[in-house]
């Protein structure tokens, strides 16, 4: 409430907030006589993630902290907002109002609620009204929409914000499948996107089969993971190396989420976020380290640097999510559901373990944060010792480490200066230098390695994934090109094949950095192959300083090998 009290207060001064609505103080008045009536209804409305986020980017709008780009929604609209908070909260509290609101895409969202459809209404504001004798009306020029007396009830013109339902005797959960409000993707402001009845009955089938594993784990908190979970928003961003999902401190209890593979899957990506809510919760209290946000770190699920507070972040949520395949592979149904949950398990306790010693080794602990690590190694260390079977301890091992080296070839940038000898001497038949030419941490747009993708289908459908060795021309993953010839080599274990795609790849397209990667996953063991994983960034930078405009550049291999070979 203080926070709206301020926006209130800000919008009310501002020279540009002025447009068609009503004084934002007539919204606050609005909003104080429902709080009145219902203060329950109103505070479960204030703590809707959604209003959250609206209200963190209009209050940066009308401080000017955010950057103002052209197509940005009117002022007025954005602030206008509060007028639809309130709106809800009135009918939430079922008192008689009156009040103006903005349309917005076609319509009105009325915040937790559902969205008034005004298709083709070309009026810049709606009138919301309800009355003593329970009608409840949205009006716009010559449009009007009766509410129902159910607002939960789908009728026309009236789209009802819908409820995912995870079923469980003890532990149910039901989260909103948000796809209308505006503010439901707090990266950034979209319209409404209805899901059809089939896609929403998808995710309603999806939920509740991997909630019913979230719920009967003993490793996590099931209650706990409910709380964190108030609003789901299903997103379709380009595919990565890893399964999306995102939550926000500024949205407390909304995850964003693209369409489910797989209920386990899901299960996890539940318990990651609800890891990232319950930390973000606790650093409002209390500090656990002192700064970092200075300095960026590796991190060994993420293709970026990270601060270290990014990095505690990450160590917490793959705890939980390392907690959860634990669990999971001793209760799989089957060999190939085992099979996944221990490579997810070996996977996630390696980066866990990684991060932690990162910030063992960085970051600037206060008492209560030594003693917060403290808990997660202890959570940790005996999980580190559990026997993994081979192939899928493997394929973890080889992921974390490709993981480590795109990041070195991305990020790790050579210094110049020192490259001129390297050239000299490979061009002269002389041994490489002694000493490697330094390095410094430069930031840069990465490439994404299938790998991580493939490796998972092959473990998940493994005849899905026969299929597309046969067929690699088709694309497996939304958003993916086609995989490589050479990369499903690899994750099919057929290391001579995918070695000679590799090779071939860097003849033909030598700044291909996955490739550069694979190359050094397929080496047999020599020089070759350490140079590329203890030094990969030296490795490419003087590949790249010996080609010449028609002349490709040296044999990958054979400079590798010349650069492994110095005393």
């Amino acid at each position: 409430m203080l926070l709206l009290r301020a926006l209130t207060d800000l919008a009310s001064s501002h020279p540009r907030v002025p447009g068609p609505l009503p004084a934002p103080r007539e919204a606050w008045e609005l909003l104080i006589r429902a709080e009145r009536r219902s203060p329950s209804s109103v505070a479960r409305l204030l703590l809707h993630p959604q209003v959250g986020a609206w209200l963190s980017r209009c209050l940066r709008r009308l401080r000017g902290v955010a950057e103002e780009v052209s197509d940005e929604l009117p002022l007025w609209l954005e602030t206008g907002y509060l007028h639809t908070v309130a709106a809800s909260a009135a009918l939430l509290a079922e008192i008689d109002f009156r009040i103006l609101v903005g349309v917005r895409d076609g319509g009105v969202i009325l915040p937790a609620l559902g969205l008034v459809d005004l298709a083709g209404c070309d009026s810049p504001v709606a009138e919301i009204s309800a009355d003593g004798a329970g009608e409840r009306i949205a009006r716009a020029a010559a449009h009007m929409v009766p509410l129902p007396s159910d607002l939960t009830r789908d009728v026309e013109g009236w789209h009802p914000l819908r409820r995912l339902h995870g079923r469980h005797p003890v532990h149910p959960c039901s989260p909103y499948l948000d796809d209308i409000d505006p503010y439901r993707d707090f990266l950034r402001p979209s319209a409404p996107t209805r899901l059809s009845e089939p896609e929403a009955r998808g995710w309603q089938e999806h939920f509740d089969s991997a909630w019913a594993l979230v719920a009967r784990q003993s490793n996590v908190d099931p209650a706990g993971v409910a709380d964190c979970l108030i609003s789901v928003v299903p997103v379709r961003y380009p595919a990565r190396t890893e399964p999306f999902s995102a939550s926000s401190p500024e949205a407390y209890g909304c995850v964003l989420l693209n369409p489910p593979t797989d209920s386990a899957t899901l299960a996890a990506s539940l318990i990651h976020e609800a890891q990232h809510v319950k930390l973000s919760a606790l650093l409002d209290l209390v500090p656990l380290m002192h700064g970092g946000m200075e300095e960026i770190h590796y991190a060994p699920w993420r293709v970026d640097p990270r601060p270290l507070r990014g990095l505690l972040h990450g160590v917490y949520a793959f705890l939980g999510v390392t907690a959860f395949w634990q669990a999971h592979r001793h209760v799989a149904a089957d060999g190939t559901t085992r099979a996944v949950a221990e490579f997810e398990f070996a996977l996630r306790r390696a980066q866990t373990s990684h991060g932690l010693r990162t910030l063992r080794a960085h970051a600037e602990l206060t008492a209560l944060g030594d003693r917060f690590l403290r808990g997660v190694e202890g959570r940790l260390a005996a999980w580190l010792t559990e026997p993994v079977p081979e192939s899928p301890l493997r394929a973890a091992e080889d992921l974390n480490l490709d993981h480590q080296l795109l990041y070195r070839l991305h990020h790790l940038s050579v210094d110049p200066g020192r490259l001129g000898e390297w050239v000299r001497a490979w061009r002269l038949g002389r041994p490489a230098p002694d000493v490697l030419p330094a390095t410094a941490l430069r930031t840069s747009r990465t490439a994404v390695s299938a790998r991580p993708a493939l490796i998972r289908l092959s473990l998940r459908d493994p005849a899905g994934f026969a299929l597309l060795r046969e067929k690699p021309e088709e694309r497996p993953f939304d958003g993916a090109d086609a995989p490589l010839r050479a990369d499903l080599d690899w994750a099919a274990g057929d290391t001579a094949a995918a070695l000679r795609g590799y090779r071939d790849r860097l003849a033909e397209r030598p700044d291909d950095l996955p490739a550069w990667s694979g190359l050094a996953l397929t080496l047999p063991a020599g020089p070759a192959k350490e140079a590329l994983l203890d030094y990969p960034e030296a490795v490419l930078a003087v590949h790249r300083a010996l080609r010449a405009p028609v002349y490709g550049g040296p044999d990958a291999v054979a400079l590798a090998q010349w650069i492994g070979s110095r005393r």
